[in-house]
């Protein structure tokens, strides 16, 4: 599959694949989270995971305009390192329905958001840098069909696990 594809393809498909199955294990379980551990209703927490999902989105502009004053590679390695980060945070025990648990938690939504900013739309670019030479230029499309299917395969397996997790869990 990734034969005759520069080494940086794999690498590349591989930390978005993970940084997608975590995501996605994360939001399959938030608003059961927000509820069990917060008290709150489905209209509060709807607004949380609401809130959360903007950040994410428009999170990448920002991290687009570091990445042109800056690097994308740096942009990239920072953006996994600040997300890790806010998943380790989040993973803290805390007490229930705390003030603190929940500026822990808003921090470390944040820190995920801000890290996903970085990461998600300056991989691509990454990507696409890998083809710039003409010996791998007529494999660019392939490239960007094994990269978005890598995405696909870490989404597709993260409700699975965020089940198995919840089933260990209770």
């Amino acid at each position: 599959m990734f034969k005759n594809q520069p080494a940086g393809l794999y690498v590349l498909s591989l930390a978005n694949t993970g940084e997608r199955f975590g995501y996605y294990t994360m939001l399959a379980i938030f608003l059961l989270f927000l509820q069990a551990k917060f008290g709150f209703d489905s209209t509060v927490s709807g607004q949380i995971y609401a809130g959360f999902l903007a950040l994410v989105y428009f999170m990448p502009l920002i991290g687009g305009w570091v990445a042109d004053r800056w690097s994308f590679s740096k942009c990239v390695v920072t953006g996994i390192a600040v997300m890790f980060v806010g998943y380790m945070i989040m993973a803290i025990p805390t007490e229930i329905r705390s003030t603190s648990s929940l500026v822990i938690l808003c921090a470390s939504l944040l820190l995920i958001a801000i890290g996903t900013g970085l990461f998600k739309g300056n991989l691509q670019v990454m990507v696409g840098d890998l083809y710039n030479n003409a010996r791998f230029s007529g494999q660019r499309d392939a490239a960007f069909s094994l990269f978005y299917m890598a995405i696909n395969i870490g989404s597709m397996f993260a409700p699975m696990a965020a089940t198995a997790m919840c089933n260990v869990a209770m």
